[in-house]
């Protein structure tokens, strides 16, 4: 569904009118903004870009935002940036930019807020994501309950019985009526359109509820066997030593291309201990970084407080795995993608100063011939940067240049122009990426012609 001015309008019934609003509006393309992980990226996938164009109309720009290198469960991703970007742009997307490192490893909250900030100033028209809930007035009603001072004072006396924020959040829509909403798809749904309507964005809230035919039974189980979630595929990819043929049904031929070429080849026969071995190597990080920096320097960490740290401290003391660590640290209110997230703002030197929910920059990771023509289009409202107008000097002139032109698509125009801790905290992710993966950044985006599309 999406909102049309302040009407909100519903179901496929509804995209007339949306087109005729655009028709209004005078909009030549149509312009889709998606956000996803695509770790790695899969027929689930597809099928939303597939959809976006069977219901849009083939006029239609499409976006993605992505996290890069590490993700929001936090965690390496097992789908580098790069190859999630190929994929993409070999699959119907137009142009990928990346969620920064200091936002794509936090909650679904700022995860969510921050993709769809950047999706609103690359001005995109509508922002499509899946969700178990089909009907976004639901959302909506489920978004005006959770202002309400009723609803806040409940979820607060619920955290104080020792509850996490999740379980609370659930107790709590269960007393109106709403307790089987807080599913993922859902949880990031709505922290979409929170950030719509708070910050008063130009952009629109679309779903696309994946739908299996009732035509006959053969027809729902061959579309069954064709779809499979990411963590599913990479959990098969780990334990089975990237054998391709195990997941090979659930993934588009150029993910499987991608597979085939840069992680079967490399690690045939040691995936599940590259794994194994990847996350040690991070719990010894860990321990050094407790042991060299005072409890007064890891406080800044953003989501770090006094009893997170001594329960982080303590779990490092008494632990001699990372497994291991996350069991002893792991409590009723204190979860366990919580304390991963937290290791890797450690890791990362993720700050709560560094956390400010501002874009300094979004940066380009590929595009095609099409992404490439909206591009051009953005410089000329000068939101995309500009070498040639480039001023050395600490200017009023440089400031507003460097709050105007947020979209690079070179990092080391990144690095020459943004004068900001970000910086250095990305950098510090190529540095971990090149440490643990062997893996160097690369500098430049990733360019395919659209031809290949046809």
């Amino acid at each position: 569904a999406c909102l049309v001015g302040s009407e909100m309008c519903i179901r496929d019934r509804n995209i007339v009118e949306c087109k005729k609003e655009i028709k209004f509006r005078r909009i030549k393309l149509l312009k889709i903004g998606i956000v996803a992980e695509y770790n790695p990226f899969h027929n689930g996938h597809l099928y939303q870009i597939e959809e976006i164009k069977r219901r849009m109309e083939k006029d239609t720009l499409i976006v993605a935002v992505v996290s890069g290198d590490f993700v929001q469960r936090g965690d390496f991703s097992y789908f580098n940036k790069w190859h999630k970007t190929e994929a993409a742009l070999n699959h119907g997307v137009d142009m990928v930019v990346e969620l920064p490192l200091y936002y794509s490893v936090q909650n679904a909250e700022i995860f969510s807020k921050m993709s769809t900030k950047i999706l609103d100033y690359l001005e995109m028209d509508f922002q499509v994501f899946g969700a178990e809930e089909k009907d976004i007035e639901v959302l909506a009603r489920i978004i005006e309950l959770q202002e309400r001072e009723d609803y806040k004072k409940n979820l607060m006396e619920l955290m104080k019985k020792g509850n996490s924020y999740s379980t609370s959040q659930k107790l709590a829509l269960s007393e109106y009526g709403y307790g089987g909403a807080v599913k993922s798809n859902n949880i990031l749904a709505l922290e979409y359109m929170r950030t719509m309507k708070k910050e008063n964005l130009g952009i629109k809230p679309y779903i696309i509820q994946r739908e299996i035919s009732d035509y006959n039974e053969q027809e729902i189980e061959k579309a069954r066997k064709s779809i499979a979630s990411a963590t599913f595929i990479r959990k098969i990819l780990i334990e089975n030593d990237a054998n391709l043929e195990n997941v090979r049904d659930f993934i588009p031929e150029k993910t499987y291309e991608i597979l085939k070429k840069y992680y079967v080849s490399e690690n045939k026969g040691n995936e599940g201990l590259k794994w194994k071995n990847l996350k040690e190597g991070m719990f010894k990080f860990l321990k050094y970084k407790l042991l060299m920096e005072t409890k007064k320097e890891i406080i800044k960490i953003y989501d770090m407080n006094d009893e997170i740290y001594a329960r982080i401290y303590r779990g490092v003391s008494k632990s001699n795995t990372y497994e291991v660590f996350l069991k002893e640290v792991k409590s009723r209110n204190f979860s366990m993608k919580r304390i991963e997230r937290i290791v890797l703002n450690i890791l990362l030197n993720i700050t709560k100063e560094a956390v400010d929910f501002e874009l300094d920059y979004i940066r380009v990771l590929g595009f095609n011939q099409r992404g490439q023509e909206y591009l051009r289009q953005l410089k000329k409202k000068k939101k995309v940067y500009n070498e040639k107008s480039d001023v050395t000097e600490k200017t009023e002139k440089y400031e507003k240049k460097n709050n105007d032109e947020k979209i690079f698509v070179n990092w080391k125009n990144i690095e020459k122009n943004v004068h900001s801790e970000k910086v250095k905290i990305e950098k510090n992710g190529f540095l971990l990426k090149e440490l643990f993966l062997n893996e160097k950044e690369k500098l430049n985006p990733l360019i395919i012609n659209q031809r290949k599309f046809k």
